[in-house]
C-alpha cells in the first residue's frame, strides 16, 4: 500500500470537474428546445440560446472549479470553495468513519473518481470531494485511510475490499423484483392512474385539462423507477470485520459501511400493495450520518438496509443487525377504540411494544410504517396533547432519536397509558445506557434466510395494528 504523501497545498481538482457537473444542464437545455414549439421554428434564436446555456454553465463552473481548493493538514483534509460567497470545510481525520472512491457514470468515460467521506456529524454532501482522476482518488483515500486509522487498519480494510468482489454476498436483490416492487408502489400506482385519465380526458372526451399538467404525473412515474431500478441495481449486502456492507446502482455505484453499534434506529416501510406480496423496505438511521429529504415521500430517507425483500428476508436482515432480536415475538399495544374519532381507518394500525432491546410503534393503513428504537440509543422521550386529544383522554409519545428516518411515535394512546410509557421508556433508556458499554458484533457468519424457519409476520409485527 503507498504511503506517498499528497500534501501539495491549495491542490485543484481535475480540470474536466465543471464539464462532468454541469452536463446535465445542457441536457435540460436541449430537452426544452425540442418540446417547444416555437423555438424549433426560430432555430437560429435557439442555437443562439443554447450555446449561452453551454458557454454560460462552463464559466460558471470554471469559476467554482477555480476557487475550490483542498490540502491536508496535519489532523484535517481542508476544502475551500465558492466564488462569491467562501465556504471553509475542515473534516477532522478522527471524524471520518468510513471512505469510498465512487464513479459516476459521466466521471467514469473520462476515468474520473470522487472521494465520499462518511463524517460524525455531518450530512452527505459534507464530505463529497470530486473530482479526480481515478488512481489519485485511491491514492488519497490511502493517505486518509492511515492518517484516520492507522496504517494496520488501512492496510487491513484495503485487503478487505479487494476480497470482496470475490466473496459470496449474504443477500441479492434482484432486478425484476425491484422494478415490480416500485411499479407497484403507492407514488406510481396513484401517478399513473392519474396520468392515464389526464390522456383520456384530453384525447377522447376532448376536456380541455392540457397535457402539460400530467408533467407532475409523468414525473411520479419515471422518478421513483430512475430512483429504485437504477440507484437500486445489483443491491447486494455483505459481511465485513468492519460491520454489513452494501453495494448498489447501476451507473453510480454506490457501497456504504454500516459499522456494529451506530444503528440508532430501524424503519420498516410496507406501502399498501406491498402488504398483499408480504414485501417490506428496511433502512436504517445511523451515527454520524445525517437523512436528508426524499422527494419521493415525507420522510427522511437513511442508509437502505434492504430496499424491497420479503419478510423472511426481512427478518433475516434485521436479526444481522441486532443479533438475537425477533420482531414478530413483541408484545403490540392497540390504540383504544376512541382514537378513531381522529382517524376513522388508521386508529386501528396504531400500536406500540416494548422488549428488553428496543421500542416499536406501528401506523399508517396507506403505506404502513414500522419504527424501531434501540433503549440505549434514545435521546429523549416526551409526550404531546393537543385540544382535541384532551377531550378524548389521547395522547402522543415521541421517541426523539438523531436525524434519519426513524420516526417513533406512539400515537392516540390512552392518556394514563402515555404518562407511564414516558416514564419507563426514560428509565429504560438510562438502564440501557449503563449496561451497553461497548457496541454489539454483527455476525459475520453468512447463513441465507430460510422461509420455513422465518416468522410469517417479520414485517409487520401486529397484522391488525399498523398504518395511518
Amino acid at each position: 500500500m503507498s504511503q506517498q504523501a499528497v500534501e501539495t497545498v491549495g491542490q485543484r481538482l481535475h480540470p474536466l470537474t465543471p464539464f462532468v457537473k454541469g452536463w446535465g444542464y445542457f441536457v435540460v437545455a436541449a430537452v426544452a428546445l425540442v418540446n417547444n414549439e416555437g423555438l424549433r421554428q426560430n432555430l437560429t434564436f435557439a442555437g443562439i440560446g443554447l450555446g449561452a446555456v453551454l458557454v454560460g454553465g462552463i464559466l460558471l463552473g470554471a469559476l467554482s472549479w477555480w476557487f475550490t481548493k483542498w490540502q491536508l493538514t496535519d489532523d484535517a483534509i481542508r476544502v475551500d470553495s465558492g466564488f462569491l460567497f467562501r465556504r471553509t470545510r475542515i473534516i477532522r481525520f478522527d471524524r471520518i468513519q468510513a471512505i469510498d472512491v465512487a464513479q459516476p457514470f459521466v466521471a467514469r468515460l473520462f476515468g474520473m473518481a470522487e472521494l465520499r467521506m462518511d463524517v460524525a456529524g455531518g450530512g452527505k454532501s459534507d464530505g463529497k470531494l470530486s473530482y479526480f482522476q481515478y488512481a489519485q482518488a485511491q491514492e488519497l483515500r490511502t493517505t486518509l485511510l492511515v492518517r484516520a486509522k492507522g496504517l494496520q487498519a488501512a492496510e487491513a480494510q484495503e485487503a478487505e475490499q479487494q476480497t470482496e468482489e470475490v466473496a459470496p454476498p449474504l443477500l441479492t436483490v434482484q432486478t425484476g423484483r425491484l422494478l415490480g416492487a416500485t411499479l407497484l408502489s403507492s407514488t406510481v400506482v396513484g401517478s399513473a392512474g392519474g396520468l392515464i385519465w389526464l390522456i383520456v380526458a384530453t384525447t377522447v372526451l376532448n376536456f380541455h385539462v392540457g397535457l402539460v399538467a400530467g408533467i407532475p404525473l409523468l414525473l411520479g412515474v419515471v422518478q421513483p423507477i430512475w430512483k429504485q431500478v437504477v440507484g437500486n441495481h445489483g443491491f447486494t449486502l455483505s459481511a465485513t470485520t468492519h460491520g454489513l456492507r452494501t453495494k448498489r446502482g447501476l451507473f453510480d455505484v454506490q457501497r456504504q459501511t454500516i459499522p456494529p453499534g451506530r444503528v440508532q434506529g430501524l424503519l420498516i416501510t410496507e406501502p399498501l400493495i406491498w402488504r398483499l406480496l408480504r414485501w417490506s423496505r428496511v433502512e436504517l438511521d445511523i451515527a454520524g450520518v445525517a437523512g436528508k429529504q426524499d422527494d419521493a415521500d415525507d420522510h427522511m430517507e437513511g442508509a437502505q438496509l434492504l430496499p424491497v425483500g420479503d419478510r423472511a428476508e426481512v427478518a433475516y436482515v434485521l436479526a444481522r443487525v441486532l443479533p438475537g432480536f425477533d420482531l414478530s415475538a413483541i408484545e403490540m399495544h392497540p390504540a383504544p377504540a376512541r382514537a378513531k374519532w381522529l382517524r376513522p381507518i388508521g386508529w386501528r394500525y396504531l400500536a406500540y411494544g416494548v422488549d428488553e432491546q428496543v421500542m416499536v410503534t406501528t401506523r399508517g393503513w396507506v403505506s404502513r410504517r414500522t419504527s424501531i428504537v434501540l433503549h440505549h440509543k434514545t435521546q429523549s422521550v416526551r409526550l404531546e396533547q393537543g385540544p382535541i386529544q384532551r377531550r378524548l383522554g389521547l395522547a402522543d409519545v415521541h421517541v426523539d432519536t438523531p436525524v434519519g428516518p426513524t420516526d417513533a411515535v406512539a400515537l392516540h394512546q390512552d392518556q394514563l397509558v402515555a404518562a407511564a410509557l414516558v416514564e419507563a421508556q426514560a428509565d429504560r433508556a438510562r438502564a440501557a445506557r449503563r449496561t451497553v458499554s461497548a457496541p454489539v458484533a454483527v455476525q459475520t457468519q453468512p447463513k441465507p434466510p430460510s422461509p420455513e424457519g422465518s416468522s410469517s409476520s417479520a414485517a409487520s409485527p401486529a397484522e391488525d395494528s399498523s398504518d395511518r
